[in-house]
């Protein structure tokens, strides 16, 4: 990969204090030698600023989803390198930065200060301890918004901006790069096949079919070169010769680059399941056990151990399958006595969307939600970024606005599949208000860092998103729905099933075929959606105990401020506390109730 000029280190430097940026320039990523050199005799808040900066600058699709290209004077021209001399340099410049950020004492900084040294410790001494595990993540599984390849389609489909001429070069430029990015993936699988890490023979049959379709597509109905023909059209100034003229180029990459690397990419994955596992433990491969502990604490930002979750899981999920039954009760479900029935019979009196019925009706609870917390007093303000609604294949998923103010946050929802009315407003509270959006689009707008605007810490912002579907009930979100306040069981229900499950599979070993019988059990699921559960937390490990450890967390974080305020205690002060640091590890959030508490 090309060295970047040291000119580029000092603009992104220039960035972070203010000063104009030079015209947009090809993105090229920062070496080590470039960062240490930018690092270099910083304060502390540049430091903190910089540091960060050029560490996304390895990542240019990131860049692109989070809007800043612009801001950093580069092109939206480039796609992510997975190759793993790439991947090893850029382990270098987090261990660089992480011996970089404890060089400096806490005891010598502000308040706000020690608070962003803490958030920024705990980013890159995780960063840094899961280089060792690096190997045990899967490239490429069946998950399409997680895997490698799917991660550049959703770039080039949902996210690269087509507002001008130069974003369509760029987008030519980006089709260009598929084949070097996917031999870079092809070469994770091959090193990772050579040391026994081969995915899941379940995750990568699934995976396969798609990449069938891409291989084999028509070029011009192929699903990168789609968006382009589409909202190139609208734009202002561009001739029709010139437009078909780009299409044409178009149309011979996706030819000559981008199917062939779809065919490479089957390839591999064809002769990795010569050898691919049933089993789909995480423990099976070497390290394994150490891989999922590192994980667990990842994405749950706490301390608890697989048996701790494991247990935690077995006692929620007795205590929401016995609210589900009381609440069937009361509804008149009288001879269903078994969660899936009583969904099947909520399913059925509730009715299904579809396409754009769908979509006006999760516009809709947008609003119910946007007046309640505001009408109620529940939270002291909305985050200036508004909210779509986007219909797909694909739903039940946020997109946070561009920072730039380009594009709004997104809520995607499935409209080309029948879903049952009664499970969705739980959905929408969760991804857009009081969820997601709220804690993410108010952690941009914030005067803070651009790590704690952007870093992702799960145990948090999920924990926020499935206590935000709490909320809505306790604000009487659901008193005239009450079906719809059995979908808000019915996904709490899924979130403490996912407890039980996830340790199941990777902690205690179990097979496909018992994950998929607990789910079916449990959470009340057909077998198709268990088995799709089953796999996804088998390709991404410890993520989806994230929610209740995040949710039972803030819960008793907000009874802690209550006993101990009384009357002084307020829904909108606590939420307020909550968010106002940005994104932050789970585990920290308890010291800015205490801090609170102790001054109210």
């Amino acid at each position: 990969m090309q060295k970047m000029p040291n000119s580029c280190a000092v603009l992104v430097v220039c960035c972070v204090v203010g000063l104009a940026t030079a015209a947009a320039e090809p993105w090229s990523p920062p070496t080590v030698q470039d960062v240490a050199a930018a690092l270099d005799g910083l304060g502390f808040d540049d430091f903190i600023e910089t540091s960060y900066r050029m560490h996304l600058l390895r990542f240019p699709e990131h860049v692109t989803w989070m809007g800043i290209a612009q801001e950093y004077g580069i092109r939206n021209d480039a796609l992510n390198d997975y190759s793993q001399t790439y991947t090893l340099n850029t382990f270098e410049i987090e261990s660089l930065i992480l011996d970089e950020l404890l060089g400096f004492d806490p005891a010598e900084l502000t308040t706000e200060q020690r608070t962003t040294y803490e958030i920024c410790r705990w980013y890159w001494e995780d960063a840094v301890r899961g280089q060792a595990f690096f190997d045990t993540d899967h490239p490429i599984h069946f998950m399409t918004t997680r895997s490698l390849h799917g991660i550049a389609e959703f770039t080039l489909t949902g996210r690269h901006p087509l507002t001008c001429e130069e974003d369509i070069v760029d987008y030519l430029a980006r089709l260009n790069g598929i084949g070097e990015q996917f031999d870079g993936i092809i070469e994770q699988l091959e090193r990772r096949e050579s040391i026994g890490i081969i995915a899941p023979r379940l995750a990568l049959e699934w995976a396969i079919g798609d990449i069938r379709t891409r291989m084999t597509a028509h070029s011009t109905s192929h699903p990168l070169y789609e968006p382009l023909r589409v909202r190139a059209a609208g734009l202002d100034g561009l001739s029709a010769d010139t437009l078909a003229a780009y299409l044409m180029e178009a149309e011979g990459i996706v030819d000559d680059v981008v199917k062939p690397a779809y065919g490479r990419l089957y390839a591999a994955i064809m002769s990795a399941l010569d050898d691919a596992p049933d089993a789909i433990s995480l423990s099976q491969y070497p390290g394994g056990d150490e891989a999922y502990a590192y994980l667990l604490r990842h994405h749950t930002q706490t301390d608890l151990t697989a048996d701790d979750i494991h247990a935690l899981g077995l006692r929620e999920v007795g205590r929401v399958q016995a609210e589900i039954l009381e609440a069937a009760t009361e509804l008149g479900f009288e001879d269903e006595v078994t969660v899936s029935a009583i969904f099947a019979e909520a399913a059925a009196r509730s009715g299904t969307v579809t396409g754009e019925q769908a979509v006006a009706e999760a516009d809709a609870l947008i609003a119910k939600a946007t007046r309640i917390v505001l009408e109620t007093g529940a939270l002291s303000r909305l985050p200036d970024a508004g909210v779509i609604v986007v219909g797909g294949d694909q739903g039940g998923f946020y997109t946070p606005p561009a920072m730039d103010g380009s594009r709004p946050g997104a809520y995607h929802i499935a409209t080309s599949r029948a879903n049952a009315r009664f499970s969705q407003p739980s959905v929408a509270f969760h991804e857009t208000i009081p969820g997601h959006h709220v804690q993410v689009a108010l952690a941009q707008q914030l005067d803070l860092p651009l790590l704690r605007q952007d870093a992702v810490f799960t145990g948090f912002s999920e924990g926020w998103a499935l206590y935000a579907e709490r909320l809505m009930s306790e604000l009487r979100g659901y008193e005239d729905d009450p079906l719809g306040n059995l979908g808000r069981l019915k996904y709490e229900l899924l979130r403490a099933v996912r407890l039980v499950v996830d340790t199941g599979i990777h902690d205690l070993g179990w097979s496909f075929e018992e994950a998929v019988t607990y789910i079916m059990e449990s959470a009340g699921d057909t077998r198709g959606t268990a088995e799709y559960r089953t796999l996804r937390y088998t390709v991404i490990p410890g993520q989806s105990t994230a929610y209740m450890v995040g949710l039972l967390e803030l819960l008793d974080l907000r009874q802690k401020a209550q006993d101990a305020l009384g009357e002084l205690f307020t829904l909108a002060t606590f939420h307020d506390i909550l968010l106002a640091n940005g994104n932050v590890p789970l585990s920290l959030v308890e010291g800015f109730v205490d801090t609170w508490i102790d001054g109210g």
